[in-house]
């Protein structure tokens, strides 16, 4: 009887320990979750429904929206989880998780990401966040005037929804104090991209909030990506435009590509464009390693200027599992770092250089915005003058601040009856 009584005790009170510790990683999360949607309140939207945990040692967030504002458009996903592997390092591992840390966090899995075609598209917001010159590798060429597919011409190619998945994973590997992260984003007719990273661990700190991306270092990087029909669509809706067969619109599109990447520094090999080219007119997927000799610090930037990109980082490609040789991409150095423009020697002797002289010196009425905090002259109209430092100034009037005996005193002058102003440079 004793011995029942135990078990049903012991059965109690791991039924109130796993209530209790269910309730325990609901307070956690939802802590974290407030601090990660404060901290990204300035550039995203996000609310979800509600959040849970399960016995795989996931926490997962229900029917959750996130709007960039600078894409304008919003993405629905109805399940996100976070799997730290087990319930038990789950547990162990929630102050960690409260205090906006990744350390214990082995996945990110999004199986269902949804959002209308509308608001910016990718190329748009590169264009938008970082300049014109990086949406050049992604732009669209030998299509007629179109320079980028927008979500009207997706439309007419049959795609009216954007649909993906998305899974990163993570693992560290401490005998080499290497940080493994991958990858996997498929986005349907879109493509399938998949995307392996190894990082040097004491290079990215295990807050988020002390992520400084110029300072993370990469060791290797795999990248795949499986166009999934995407090029043929291309092809087809672009002849409508240009009038040329895949082979003849993939072969231009290469050249065009090329120039473009000349003119923004990077310079391509014949091998490069021969493989954007095949990529184009066959389809099929892509596989590009990277094996630097040693890390690269994403910030180091001058350190590839009159590089050859190939070798430096030891890139090789296979294109439909077959290897391609691609052996040049160089960066041209004068193009991110022109050289300062040199004065001819006749300019130097003929036109002696013209040295101003300080001293009050007129300015338009209409730029009186210029003259705030600086010292002035002003004539009314009624014949009074004024010496002193603009302090402020409005649309009707300005303030004068004059140095007297135990102080100073602040004149507010009307801006109609100002009949001229002089300033001092």
């Amino acid at each position: 009887m004793n011995m029942k009584k135990n078990v049903l005790v012991i059965l109690f009170l791991a039924v109130v320990l796993f209530l209790g510790s269910k309730a325990f990683i609901a307070l956690f999360s939802y802590q974290a979750t407030q601090k990660v949607k404060e901290g990204l309140s300035q550039g995203f939207a996000i609310s979800y429904s509600w959040l849970s945990s399960e016995l795989d040692g996931s926490i997962v967030l229900h029917d959750v929206s996130i709007t960039p504002y600078r894409l304008k458009r919003t993405f629905y996903i109805e399940r996100l989880s976070l799997n730290y592997g087990s319930y038990l390092n789950l547990l162990l591992n929630l102050p960690s998780l409260s205090a906006g840390e990744y350390v214990g966090l082995q996945s990110i899995s999004a199986p269902s990401i949804k959002g209308l075609l509308e608001g910016r598209d990718l190329e748009e917001w590169v264009a938008l966040e970082y300049g014109d010159g990086f949406s050049v590798p992604l732009g669209l060429y030998a299509c007629g005037e179109l320079a980028r597919v927008g979500h009207s011409d997706l439309r007419k190619m049959g795609i009216t929804e954007f649909e993906s998945s998305l899974m990163i994973n993570k693992s560290l590997n401490l005998a080499s104090n290497e940080l493994m992260v991958s990858l996997d984003f498929d986005m349907g007719a879109l493509g399938k991209t998949k995307l392996k990273t190894t990082w040097s661990a004491t290079s990215i700190p295990s807050t988020l909030a002390n992520w400084a991306f110029e300072e993370f270092q990469l060791s290797a990087l795999s990248l795949t990506h499986v166009e999934q029909g995407y090029f043929r669509r291309l092809s087809n809706y672009c002849s409508a435009f240009s009038k040329l067969d895949r082979e003849r619109f993939s072969l231009l599109a290469s050249e065009l590509w090329q120039k473009k990447l000349n003119s923004i520094g990077f310079e391509p090999g014949h091998g490069l464009k021969q493989l954007y080219r095949d990529y184009l007119l066959q389809g099929g997927q892509l596989n590009l390693e990277l094996s630097p000799l040693k890390p690269f610090t994403l910030g180091n930037f001058d350190d590839l200027l009159d590089k050859n990109l190939v070798s430096y980082f030891g890139a090789s490609t296979q294109l439909n599992g077959k290897a391609v040789f691609t052996s040049d991409l160089h960066v041209n150095a004068q193009h991110f770092r022109p050289p300062p423009p040199v004065k001819s020697v006749e300019s130097m002797v003929n036109k002696p250089e013209i040295v101003q002289e300080t001293g009050y010196y007129p300015i338009l009425l209409s730029e009186l915005e210029q003259s705030l905090e600086k010292k002035v002259r002003i004539k009314m109209f009624g014949g009074k003058l004024y010496e002193g430092l603009v302090v402020s100034l409005d649309e009707q009037k300005l303030g004068l601040s004059q140095d007297v005996a135990g102080g100073s005193v602040v004149y507010s002058l009307l801006r109609g009856e100002i009949e001229s102003l002089d300033m001092w440079h």
